[in-house]
């Protein structure tokens, strides 16, 4: 880790302009930030950031007291929560008529910005997750005090520290000039006691009793079944279709008489997907979109083919969830709707649904590409990365990231 960080973390407190300075190689979006502008009416302390700036010295003050890693945690999420606006701020006409300045989507968009680059830092990877956390997350406070059922906290606290969270969008608030920032403290207060109220507040594993219930009464069963019947009762009831851990068993009844088994892989070209396939998926179904192109056109590289290869890979992995076979999608599938379309299938056909997602740092990717067998030119590994959407652990019933290394650094369940 960096010297810069390792001070950071120790309680070191370098204005904003310092952080662009240390950070700006590996995260160049940061210079942007002073020309990105902002709406008056929500920001009128102006541009980016001037507004991270501000954001960043009430992070200071609030972090008193926190542990060395939370700090750093805390301090970097709040340096980095606005940084996809760089990327995504635009003139758009309201309902009124008047043209406004928005940034939509763009806390997705940093987390997924950051994905590949805080790696670079030499960053423990639970850091680097729990401030991508922190960073996708930050505007889904009031959306879940405004849902403010149970179901929703869980969600969320599955997904965030939740205190953390709750520091960071207090620290974003004050930073910032607006009519309304007394009423959205006041909503960040509402929001913190409806989480101590539900038990959320604080709370490593929201769903707990889900797993005491559900792994004690299927004890006996294989822990790929346990894994199945838990993590979709946990989906059907952030769904709202049921309501216990119980309701979860009843409904995966069903699947003790068997079920298919579906591993997608998401991760930019190089980062070593095929070859993780190859050595932990030996006896796995292979619906690979590279092969397929390869197997119509002749060629991996002729995109001429790709609604076909689609149509075909789709057949194939219905024929294998059909049989209740094990099956792997390996694509690159950094884009959600691409992974959506054989994750719903593995849904569809009640399949203990996996993401393998590998996650090296940008310079293992560029540096592995073109050593490769069938290298991609440089330019198109730089769109995966630039558009790539990264995973949620709700888009799947199990997520596993690896490094660089192929080594697994962060599992859910």
């Amino acid at each position: 880790m960096r010297p810069f960080l390792l001070d950071l973390q120790a309680g070191g407190r370098p204005d904003f302009p310092a952080l662009v300075e240390a950070l700006g190689d590996v995260l160049p979006l940061l210079a942007d930030l002073a020309r990105t502008p902002q709406d008056p009416e929500w920001h009128g302390e102006g541009d980016v950031a001037t507004h991270t700036h501000l954001v960043l010295a009430e992070a200071y003050d609030l972090a008193e007291g926190l542990r060395p890693e939370d700090r750093l945690v805390f301090v970097l999420a709040a340096a980095l929560h606005d940084l996809g606006k760089a990327l995504t701020t635009r003139r758009a006409e309201a309902d009124t008529g008047q043209r406004r300045t928005i940034s939509p989507r763009h806390a997705d968009r940093g987390r997924s910005y950051l994905a590949y680059r805080l790696p670079e830092l030499g960053l423990p990877y639970p850091v680097v997750h729990t401030v991508m956390a922190l960073v996708g997350h930050h505007h889904d406070l009031g959306r879940t005090l405004n849902i403010g059922s149970e179901r929703a906290y869980r969600r969320l606290a599955r997904q965030a520290n939740l205190p953390l969270l709750y520091l960071l969008e207090v620290a974003d608030i004050r930073g910032r000039i607006a009519a309304d920032q007394g009423a959205r403290l006041e909503d960040l207060e509402l929001f913190r006691l409806g989480a101590e109220e539900y038990g959320m507040w604080g709370n490593p594993e929201p769903y707990r009793e889900w797993r005491e219930v559900i792994d004690g009464t299927l004890a006996a069963f294989p822990p790929e079944y346990r894994d199945l019947v838990r993590e979709q009762g946990i989906l059907d009831y952030e769904a709202g279709l049921i309501q216990t851990p119980e309701e979860a068993v009843a409904r995966g009844y069903a699947a003790r008489a068997g079920f298919p088994q579906l591993v997608v892989t998401c991760g930019p070209s190089g980062s070593g997907k095929s070859a993780w396939v190859a050595g932990h998926l030996p006896d796995y179904d292979v619906v690979s979109l590279d092969l397929l192109r390869e197997e119509l056109a002749g060629k991996r590289a002729d995109q001429s083919v790709n609604g076909r290869v689609l149509q075909e890979a789709k057949e194939r992995l219905k024929a294998s969830l059909r049989a209740g076979r094990r099956v792997v999608w390996d694509a690159t599938n950094t884009r959600r709707d691409f992974r959506g379309i054989p994750l719903r299938l593995g849904f569809d056909y009640g399949a203990l649904t996996t993401l393998a997602v590998f996650q090296p740092p940008l310079s293992t990717v560029f540096e592995r590409n073109p050593v490769r067998t069938h290298a991609v030119p440089a330019q198109v590994v730089a769109s995966q990365v630039e558009n790539a959407e990264f995973p949620y652990v709700t888009e799947a019933h199990r997520t596993v990231v690896l490094d660089e290394f192929q080594r697994p650094v962060a599992r859910t369940p």
